[in-house]
């Protein structure tokens, strides 16, 4: 019920006096008891979605775990357990609350969000709610340690934890806020990585002789790149990462600052650039994911102040997210049966179409025949009623989604 009734639009209040509800109170003991361990639930359940949703793609489609951060925003709590003080970057401001770091398993047609971690502040000081009273060797427990620690650390263990339950993953992706060399040395030991790279001073490149930084190395590129008009691909080349290994490194086009190209880098040196950008694009459905959490699926709708229950509630949005997705893929996807039958009547209407213009074309003609010593300017009248009949009869199916087009353009 609680997974249901976000979906339905309607309150646990409306149900009671009809069904055996339990009271509200229940709800809320469930989600913050802290023996409960939502990790694996959360794991369990996406292992038999991504399973299943393997048999819908070639094998040799690439399927990535995304990793990336995102704003839990509490502005209006006081007392809740770990509540921090933390900066949005996107909007350049604070805000009460956490940074709800997510790991995702996308195929480029269906996110799956497998894990989080509800992150806060290092710093005690920065800290604005109470910590948690919890047995350090409960599961809840070992999950408020983590909580205090580096983003780029926890995102590590999430990859490796993520790789033992998730067989199905060939790339992850993330954005420039974890390209550091040292977690892509890391990361990769264990799977190849593809993420954009920014100009700062750990992150340095070998290349023949000499050390460049991602600024100079790009100042190269733009001046031995040759033009490319079709493509927005500048160039790519083999450097040594320092601390990293061997990557590729792409430059892309940049049409805001065209002397400051995107970079990106993949410790898979067999990838050509076109495929890099392609992987790496895969990485827009989590925000798309983020955006679904935060907006339609319930994310700040249940209010409560302990961490165990924060956790509890993320994890039951989570699995909804995991709903949609199961039935977006099973009612949308053309490789399911809803999606073969759309596709079937889809080439039908094509077919109907391609069968009337054939009509109108063979009474075109034997009109024409009939008299043909009769001037071509006396004709016009006769084939616009003709066309007129057509018309008017492909007009009374309003249900024909390819005959709307074609009326339109027949008109």
């Amino acid at each position: 019920m609680l997974l249901a009734l976000p979906l339905t639009g309607l309150n646990l209040y409306e149900f009671k006096g009809e069904l055996p509800v339990p009271a509200r109170d229940a709800f809320y003991r469930m989600l913050q008891h802290p023996g409960y361990h939502w990790r694996r639930l959360l794991y369990t359940i996406g292992q038999k979605l991504i399973a299943y949703f393997a048999t819908l793609t070639d094998e040799q489609h690439p399927r990535v775990l995304i990793i990336d951060d995102s704003s839990y925003k509490r502005n209006r709590s006081k007392a809740v357990e770990y509540l921090g003080q933390q900066h949005d970057h996107n909007q350049n401001q604070y805000y009460r609350g956490f940074r709800m770091l997510t790991l995702a398993w996308s195929d480029d047609h269906s996110c799956v969000p497998c894990e989080f971690e509800l992150l806060t502040n290092s710093c005690p000081d920065k800290r604005l709610g109470p910590a948690p009273q919890l047995d350090g060797r409960s599961v809840m427990g070992r999950r408020v340690k983590v909580a205090t620690q580096k983003a780029t650390d926890v995102a590590v263990a999430m990859i490796k934890c993520a790789l033992g339950h998730i067989k199905q993953a060939d790339y992850v992706v993330f954005d420039s806020w974890f390209s550091f060399p040292t977690v892509i040395q890391k990361v990769a030991e264990h799977i190849p990585v593809i993420c954009p790279v920014k100009n700062m001073a750990a992150v340095k490149f070998k290349h023949g002789k000499r050390i460049y930084d991602l600024k100079s190395l790009s100042k190269q590129m733009l001046r031995t790149a040759k033009p490319q008009q079709k493509s927005d691909i500048i160039g790519w080349m083999n450097v040594e990462l320092l601390n990293a290994g061997t990557v590729r490194v792409v430059f892309i086009k940049n049409p805001h600052k065209p002397d400051r190209p995107m970079v990106l880098i993949s410790t898979d040196t067999s990838l050509d650039a076109e495929q890099i950008c392609r992987i790496y694009a895969q990485r827009w459905d989590i925000e798309v994911c983020f955006k679904a959490l935060k907006q339609h699926l319930g994310l700040y709708h249940l209010q409560v102040r302990s961490y165990a229950g924060l956790v509890g509630c993320t994890s039951m949005v989570f699995i909804r997210c995991m709903m949609i997705s199961y039935y977006h893929r099973t009612q949308v996807d053309e490789r399911t049966l809803p999606g073969v039958f759309y596709q079937c009547i889809m080439q039908l209407q094509l077919a109907a179409i391609e069968t009337c213009m054939k009509i109108l074309q063979l009474k075109i003609i034997s009109q024409l025949l009939l008299d043909p010593e009769r001037p071509i300017i006396a004709l016009v009248e006769d084939i616009s009623n003709i066309i007129d009949k057509f018309v008017h009869v492909i007009g009374q199916y309003k249900n024909w989604r390819g005959g709307c087009h074609e009326v339109r353009k027949l008109r």
